[in-house]
């Protein structure tokens, strides 16, 4: 049950006001694609002391590490790859 997902720049904001901060950061948004599910975004706020070179590379080391710890969340009670398949197998419709 595995789909193709994908993760694209969709914006950079330099200079961004981010509430909560007096001085603004940087906003990368991503793009979240995956078959099957809403196109979604993303949106990473970076300091910025951190190099304008490596603005984007940063912000995909932060979205990374939270999708890590978003999909290790997910996965607490989920069904086995074995499981799911033959929930389905018994629910799915006739027509199907």
């Amino acid at each position: 049950m595995y789909h193709s997902s994908t993760i694209k720049l969709a914006a950079v904001e330099k200079s961004a006001a981010r509430d909560g901060f007096a001085e603004p950061y940087h906003k990368v948004t991503f793009e979240l694609i995956s078959e099957g599910i809403p196109k979604s975004q993303m949106v990473v706020w970076v300091h910025p002391a951190y190099p304008d070179d490596d603005l984007v590379r940063v912000a995909q080391t932060f979205a990374w590490r939270r999708l890590l710890d978003l999909s290790e969340a997910a996965s607490e009670n989920a069904f086995s790859e074995e499981e799911i398949q033959l929930l389905w197998e018994r629910v799915k419709p006739a027509n199907f």
